[in-house]
């Protein structure tokens, strides 16, 4: 398997981490932080690309030797990796499954490592087809004509889906004619999530979140990183009025609007923001959209 990551992806892969670590930057101007989608995830991978003064294009041209199976698996490798472990805080177990294909394929995952509780699944069309994937049956694929990477956009689709307990998990491609498409797959170990507090949940159980409800839930989410070695900066609420944002109160709001540093993205992801302010701020937001 080619699962090691070359010295330009590496670097690719930290440039990366540090965009996403700008927010949290001082001297930037700080926004809400969100759990990165997979969709934004891979708008920033494909930024990079586009820029090629990092990549230089993501082709067997940029990768060591001249394989370009190789070069394609060491893309979806990279993208599911990323995916997985930096977005979602899980982590990759066993050897994962690599193949360059086409017509209709089943990939049945079997040998579960200990922890295993859901496959990773990505990949990318040769030639354009009309690729259908899915995960015990479960459509994972959106649907789209299935479109090559080019060396200005990358397009690596990806999905991770939990396992059931027992059984081996199957993954099932379909795809008509000779359209080639290569697909990495992999077992996961997801990561535990923390479930809301108590006092969270009082706060949400009328469906409603006041003004003091929010703001005594975030004070809880910065006690939480603070005792967690990882301390958040003072931050006021934010009114927005006449296209401009302020700590004076009047207008739209309020918001606290912050970035979380990337050493803290973890304990944040997984911890403090599911356990005493998640489901709070997701009320306030529905309640209260920023401009």
């Amino acid at each position: 398997m080619n699962d090691d990551f070359s010295p330009r992806l590496t670097a690719m892969r930290d440039a990366l981490v540090a965009e996403v670590d700008r927010s949290g930057t001082p001297g930037t101007a700080p926004v809400p932080r969100r759990r990165p989608t997979r969709g934004a995830v891979l708008a920033v991978l494909a930024a990079f690309v586009v820029g090629g003064g990092l990549t230089g294009g993501l082709t067997a041209a940029a990768l060591p030797g001249a394989d370009p199976d190789a070069a394609v698996e060491t893309q979806l490798a990279t993208s599911a990796r990323y995916q997985v472990e930096e977005s979602n805080h899980a982590t990759v177990l066993g050897t994962p499954t690599f193949l360059v294909t086409h017509g209709d394929r089943t990939i049945t995952l079997d040998d579960r490592p200990r922890g295993a509780d859901a496959i990773t699944v990505s990949w990318t069309c040769l030639d354009r087809a009309d690729l259908r994937v899915a995960v015990d049956g479960t459509r994972v694929d959106v649907g789209d004509p299935c479109l090559p990477s080019t060396e200005d956009v990358i397009r690596t689709p990806w999905s991770m889906t939990p396992a059931d307990d027992a059984g081996n998990p199957s993954v099932t491609l379909s795809s008509s004619g000779s359209a080639r498409y290569a697909v990495w797959v992999s077992w996961v170990q997801r990561a535990t999530i923390a479930e809301p507090s108590p006092q969270q949940g009082a706060e949400t159980d009328d469906g409603v979140v006041t003004l003091q409800e929010y703001t005594t839930a975030f004070n809880r989410l910065q006690a939480c990183m603070a005792q967690a070695g990882h301390p958040m900066a003072v931050v006021p609420l934010t009114y927005a009025a006449d296209g401009l944002w302020s700590s004076t109160p009047g207008g739209d709001g309020p918001w606290y609007r912050y970035g979380i540093a990337s050493e803290s993205i973890e304990v944040y992801d997984t911890q403090c923001y599911p356990r005493e302010f998640e489901a709070v701020d997701t009320i306030w937001q529905g309640e209260h959209p920023e401009p």
